[in-house]
């Protein structure tokens, strides 16, 4: 099989909202507004340097009617799960992948292609960690803090957002302003062992968890299914480039994101050191930061599209456990590459 890109767009709409189905006093049972995130993913039948715009175009005339409006003129009851069935059906074309909603940086729904929805919600908290297997030069096996990021993602409607509240709360209280070392099955905390540690905790007191996110900082983070663990790491990358539909020589300051997945090392507890991550990436970094593009060695597709291909071939010699790499011009817009590996 070959490799999958995959073409994302994003876009932000502002509206108010009363829900329903919630308990009792809930706030959300009150009118109240949103600066609501919405996103389309596809398969893109064409990978051409037009395509992005074509997609954000798409999703902007799905928004547009409901910005700054009351969306219980729209729907019965306009969660975000809701809202992103209602995107789905609208948008309507054979390339869809999933369409997503987030009312806050804290919550959303995704909605697949069959209209398989997963919830997701998330909250941070603030502890100190250190690592106690780590080499001795190695910063983090000093005692240091974190205001991490802790994200947990449902599956199907057995599960509700008020769940998902409450699974959010049960972890907060045993995770928030505590040294984690100092936590049974936490003596070496790194992410991928706090995300073990979660879901272990959760699996035996709710069901319908897919996977849960940790992140310890804003650019590096671990997610975990209850099998295996996927870590990743982002950089920006200020560019120069030029393609077929703008003669003119532009920029970005392009994100792009390298997503590992291996067995826990059982010294360490991680996948693989962030900063090995980063150490590897570096000589493609120092090829495509503050550089014309164009003037790459051996790529010729000047689009997203051969901006992460050309990624791969630098890359997988030197990362065999990388089975995915996303490069986005803006927040939310650009493609994802998933790498075959049979």
């Amino acid at each position: 099989m070959n490799d999958k890109i995959y073409l994302s767009s994003q876009e932000i709409f502002h509206a108010a909202r009363k829900l329903s189905l919630l308990p009792e006093n809930h706030p959300a049972n009150n009118m109240h507004g949103h600066n609501f995130v919405t996103g389309l993913k596809i398969d893109p039948l064409e990978q051409t340097a037009n395509s992005l715009n074509d997609l954000f175009s798409s999703l902007r005339n799905l928004v547009n009617p409901l910005d700054y409006q009351l969306l219980n003129d729209f729907m019965d009851n306009p969660c975000d799960k809701n809202i992103a069935l209602k995107l789905k059906r609208e948008f309507d074309n054979k390339a869809f992948i999933k369409s997503f909603v987030s009312s806050t940086p804290q919550q959303g729904a995704i909605c697949d292609a069959l209209e398989n929805i997963s919830l997701w919600k998330g909250f941070a908290f603030q502890a100190a960690h250190q690592l106690p297997n780590v080499p001795k030069d190695h910063k983090c096996g000093n005692m240091h803090g974190h205001t991490f990021e802790v994200i947990l993602f449902s599956y199907g409607e057995a599960v509700n957002s008020h769940d998902l509240e409450l699974m959010c709360e049960f972890l907060f209280k045993k995770l928030n302003k505590k040294c984690l070392n100092n936590i049974k099955g936490l003596e070496n905390p790194t992410s991928e062992m706090i995300a073990s540690w979660a879901w272990s905790l959760l699996e035996n007191k709710f069901d319908s968890i897919s996977h849960i996110v940790i992140k310890e900082t804003g650019h590096a983070g671990c997610s975990f299914d209850g099998k295996s663990h996927q870590i990743w790491r982002e950089q920006i990358l200020q560019s120069a480039i030029s393609d077929s539909s703008n003669s003119d020589t532009y920029g970005y300051g392009y994100l792009s994101r390298l997503y590992i997945t291996a067995p826990l090392d059982q010294v360490y507890g991680w996948t693989m050191d962030f900063g090995d991550v980063k150490k590897i990436f570096e000589p493609v970094f120092h090829q495509m930061d503050h550089h014309y593009l164009n003037d790459l060695k051996n790529l010729s597709d000047f689009t997203l599209f051969g901006l992460v291909k050309w990624m791969k071939s630098q890359l997988k010699e030197f990362l065999p456990a990388l089975d995915r790499i996303d490069l986005y011009e803006s927040e939310g817009n650009g493609v994802e590459l998933f790498i075959n590996k049979d």
